[in-house]
This record gives structure tokens, C-alpha cells and sequence, in this order.
């Protein structure tokens, strides 16, 4: 997948392996020429998302919920939505 994360091998006792061992205690960011990477300890292999996925189950929950906006009114949740955006949803601070 073009996705997939490179795995890099790092020698014990080099540069990168003491930084990498600071990076276990919590995330660190590096910067290069004003653009930031983050770099964070994961455990063990990266879980597998489609673990346990059963696509006959997500056809029925689709099922059982197809049409159950059908009686939404869409023009009046456009307003709403464009009504909340206007107000905002943080309160007025004062200068």
C-alpha cells in the first residue's frame, strides 16, 4: 500500500537511537527548515483496522438505518447550520 509507513532499522548506542529513546517518554517534534515532524513511540505492530470486519453485518446496519432521515426537512438544516456558523459557539471574550 502506498500508505504503509517505512520501517527504518536504527544501530543500538547511535544518534538516532538516543533520541529515539527520548521520544519513549512522550512525543518529541523535529524541525527541518521550518516544517515540524512528529515523532511517537508506538506499541508493538500497528493494530490491523479491518480486524474482525464482517462486511454482512455493516449491509444490515446499512439497512436498518437506510431512510430514517427521510422526513428531515434539509432546506431548514442548511439555515441551521448557516444560523450556527453566524453565532459561533464560543463565548464573546471582553478586550
Amino acid at each position: 500500500m502506498a500508505n504503509e509507513p517505512r520501517i527504518v532499522k536504527v544501530a543500538p548506542g547511535s544518534e538516532l537511537a538516543q533520541l529515539l529513546t527520548g521520544a519513549a517518554s512522550g512525543p518529541l517534534l523535529l524541525e527541518k527548515n521550518g516544517e515540524f515532524y512528529r515523532l511517537d513511540r508506538m506499541e508493538k505492530e500497528p493494530e490491523n483496522t479491518w480486524e474482525g470486519y464482517d462486511p454482512e453485518k455493516v449491509r444490515e446496519a446499512i439497512g436498518a438505518t437506510a431512510g430514517s432521515w427521510a422526513d428531515l426537512d434539509t432546506d431548514a438544516l442548511i439555515a441551521d447550520l448557516y444560523r450556527a456558523r453566524e453565532e459561533g459557539s464560543r463565548p464573546v471574550t471582553k478586550p
